[in-house]
């Protein structure tokens, strides 16, 4: 049985504000030190520590050598009598699934061209990195009070090997998070469901993009060639 943190339990010099998310892997915790300097500090479960510690190590191994302000900084890790994890970066802003399911933003073609271009700069950092992400989802992306975009939760990161962890599968991402975006100008009618390229008001090159980005179509060869693709449409 997994023993959690209280408010006010104090972690590496930081102390425990609020629980705000809890997975198969973890517990997530929100904390900031006497400099009000904010944090998250991760649980790993017990369960999955004995299944599957290397696993579970990923994200430490990978964020500690990224070193940019679109992923989260590696603090520290910590360990005591009844839990072990580690401590992240907080960054601030709002996750696309808030703008998405809360706030119904309706997203114009420029910011989804926008957000595009800033998921595929940050994906090629990773990819020059030889990591890949695995996980682009609404969650995971955070967009910034400055109109920046930060990409958190590594804990699906994987090095990349060319065989199980290649490159597409971000592409794949991608495509799947843009659809998300193209919903949002998308009406309900009472007719009959249609797959999504059919259903939303998309070019014909819009659809060959996005069913290339998620290898519908002759997959995109590289980063180069998708943001060459992205500016033809933008």
């Amino acid at each position: 049985m997994d023993k959690y943190f209280k408010a006010q339990d104090v972690v590496n010099g930081y102390s425990i504000l609020d629980l705000i998310g809890e997975g198969r892997y973890g517990i997530v915790y929100l904390a900031e030190n006497e400099k009000g300097e904010k944090c998250v500090i991760k649980q790993l479960k017990k369960k999955t520590l004995k299944q599957s510690k290397e696993k579970l190590f990923y994200e430490q191994q990978i964020l500690k050598q990224l070193n940019n302000p679109c992923f989260p900084k590696f603090i520290s890790t910590f360990k005591d009598e009844f839990r072990e994890g580690y401590i992240l970066e907080y960054i601030d802003g709002k996750v696309f699934e808030d703008l998405v399911a809360a706030d119904r933003h309706v997203f114009s073609r420029e910011e989804i061209y926008d957000t595009a271009r800033q998921l595929l700069n940050m994906i090629e950092i990773l990819h020059n990195s030889n990591i890949v992400h695995r996980d682009i989802r609404l969650p995971n992306v955070i967009l910034k009070e400055n109109n920046e975009l930060a990409l958190i939760d590594f804990g699906l990161a994987r090095f990349i090997d060319n065989h199980r962890y290649v490159k597409e599968q971000d592409y794949w991402y991608i495509g799947d998070f843009l659809i998300h975006l193209y919903y949002t100008t998308y009406e309900v009618s009472e007719k009959e469901e249609k797959p999504c390229f059919e259903e939303l008001d998309l070019t014909s090159d819009e659809v060959l993009f996005l069913k290339k980005l998620m290898g519908l179509e002759e997959s995109f060869r590289s980063i180069d060639e998708i943001k060459e693709q992205l500016a033809k449409l933008a």
